[in-house]
């Protein structure tokens, strides 16, 4: 699978939003594997752990460094390469799959502009000059085999950005004559003038110039490979099509042609493809996803912001139009990226300081949302800065990182139960919003239920009313969460309360789903048989028992209401 993918210039700039990234997401390495490679259908349900691979664990004596001298201390602000290579991957897999993922994406691995420039060194993978060579920082073709066996080995995929669209220049490029012997001695691919288009500084408001432009600035520009040209696309199809021979990969970029060049690319792999669109208006997202397999669901990260950041707007309406728009704009929602953090954008944590509302994001990316779950290195850390190397966090079982594990294991619940809501399972259902506010948000997917919320950590004496849940009157549900139990009552209805627990995210299903399970193992069931004298007093008791049930619930206990006349 591929991840297309624009190149990083910056790690404090700000992403344009209205332009095209293609995310490249390969799961085929080897030609034995290539004839099996992953489908858009198997990639549907997994969840990807994203790493920067300079930054993600330091050389060891069985998985050496690569470059020196190395830093003493990995300063990101230093902008150079740290010593994480592929078998430093390798040798810390344990970590990624303990939290229950079940791929990972890795950083380009074609070689790189190798000199310092204004912004210093391409530690990051993302300035390639030739995609025919892997980049010497990061292995060899046998180490890069290692880490993909190493991958599949575990029943787990390979996530690779490809760079196929932008080539960097240290140069002012208003100043200079692009040359076949410049090219030539910075050890380029792309050597003729003719297969870059004509100097234009990039406008991202403009599709026509997010397709022919440079990227970059005056001091490092990013030449625009003119993929229009047939010997262009011709050599960069070509590149695609020979990793199904080869071990190496490409990071594509893509201000390309949508619907010329895109199709033909990725069909050449052979693979699924992920088109990461920096806008948040739908036409621009139907354009790309209409000639991609999918795209990252950048929407929905804004909707994100919108609702959970602190401070921020504190806007779930803003949310709830994102997931609405989407679902009638993308054909399949369930292929879409969901993230919160990359390397490019802040991290939540530094945004948002109140540990509940990251939770509550979380659980939206996971369970709340239809899609890829995809984790940015740190994330579980609660990682402040971009960027900065993960072993600084000795691997920590934080809590954070402990709610990912959760959630994967809730998933897998989900997808061996085989439970349905009618006729349709967690992992076929669409995300339906049952109703909402500028607080709270309930979202039914399949069997189960979330109301996540904005409210933060501080209780508060204002419950959510769910109505019309769709679980019949007396139905036991648990939230998995907190393990609080609370019964439905009339109208199909229930009371969530944060006067104790504050605004944790609430993530319901019927109790009866979970028994035999590890979830909530010391939940206890009260029955109270009241027996009543006809059939006109049977209502009245029912209503009151219902209500004695919803407070129970709250106290983490449930009531089973038996009338007998």
């Amino acid at each position: 699978m591929f991840h297309v993918n624009i190149p990083r210039l910056h790690s404090s700039r700000a992403r344009p939003i209205t332009y095209l990234v293609l995310l490249c997401l390969w799961a085929c390495l080897f030609p034995s594997a290539c004839v099996n490679a992953a489908t858009k259908e198997q990639w549907k349900g997994r969840s990807i752990y994203q790493v920067i691979t300079d930054r993600y664990a330091l050389p060891t004596e069985t998985a050496p460094a690569l470059t020196t001298p190395l830093p003493t201390v990995c300063d990101p602000q230093d902008q150079t390469w740290c010593g994480g290579n592929w078998r430093t991957i390798i040798e810390n897999l344990d970590y990624i799959q303990s939290m229950g993922f079940t791929a990972i994406w890795i950083s380009p691995v074609h070689k790189n502009i190798d000199t310092s420039t204004p912004y210093k060194y391409a530690y990051h993978g993302y300035w390639v000059t030739d995609q025919r060579a892997l980049n010497p920082r990061f292995g060899d073709e046998d180490d890069l085999h290692a880490l993909v066996q190493a991958v599949h080995d575990r029943g787990m995929y390979i996530m690779v950005d490809i760079v196929i669209q932008n080539v960097p220049l240290v140069a002012n490029p208003t100043h200079l004559d692009v040359t076949t012997s410049m090219m030539q001695a910075n050890g380029y691919w792309f050597t003729e003038p003719a297969e870059y288009h004509p100097y234009c500084a990039m406008d991202y408001s403009n599709d026509a110039s997010a397709e022919i432009c440079w990227l970059g600035d005056t001091e490092l520009a990013l030449m625009d490979i003119n993929t229009e040209k047939q010997m262009s696309s011709s050599r960069s199809t070509l590149g695609l099509a020979n990793l199904s021979q080869t071990t190496q990969l490409m990071d594509c970029e893509s201000m390309l042609p949508r619907e010329t060049f895109w199709p033909g690319f990725c069909q050449a792999g052979g693979v699924f493809c992920i088109g990461e669109v920096f806008a948040n208006d739908m036409k621009t997202i139907k354009r790309y996803a209409d000639n991609m397999d999918s795209v990252m669901n950048y929407p929905a990260y804004q909707g994100m912001m919108d609702a959970f950041q602190l401070p921020g707007p504190a806007n779930m309406s803003s949310l709830v139009n994102y997931m609405v728009q989407m679902n009638t704009t993308v054909n399949d929602t369930h292929v879409l990226g969901n993230f919160i953090e990359n390397h490019d954008l802040p991290r939540f944590a530094n945004t948002t300081v109140d540990p509940l509302l990251q939770y509550n994001a979380l659980a939206f990316q996971f369970i709340g949302n239809d899609g890829i779950p995809i984790v940015y290195y740190g994330q579980e850390q609660g990682f402040h800065s971009n960027r900065e190397p993960l072993w600084t966090s000795e691997y920590a079982n934080t809590t954070y990182r402990q709610r990912v594990a959760f959630l994967h294991e809730f998933r897998s619940l989900m997808a061996t139960t085989g439970a349905t809501f009618n006729g349709y399972t967690f992992e076929n259902a669409s995300a339906q919003i049952l109703s909402h506010d500028q607080q709270t948000v309930a979202i039914r997917k399949g069997p189960m239920m979330s109301v996540l919320t904005n409210r933060g950590s501080p209780p508060t004496n204002e419950p959510y009313s769910i109505l019309n849940s769709g679980w019949p009157m007396y139905t036991q549900l648990v939230d998995i969460w907190s393990c609080d139990k609370l019964v439905v009552g009339s109208s199909e209805s229930f009371l969530i309360s944060y006067n104790v627990r504050g605004g944790r995210p609430v993530i319901l299903v019927p109790l009866a789903l979970i028994s035999n399970t590890t979830f909530c193992p010391s939940i206890q069931q009260i029955t109270i048989t009241q027996k009543v004298s006809d059939s006109s007093s049977s209502s009245s008791m029912l209503g009151r028992c219902s209500g004695w049930a919803s407070w129970a619930g709250l106290l983490g206990f449930s009531i089973s209401c038996l009338l007998t006349l």
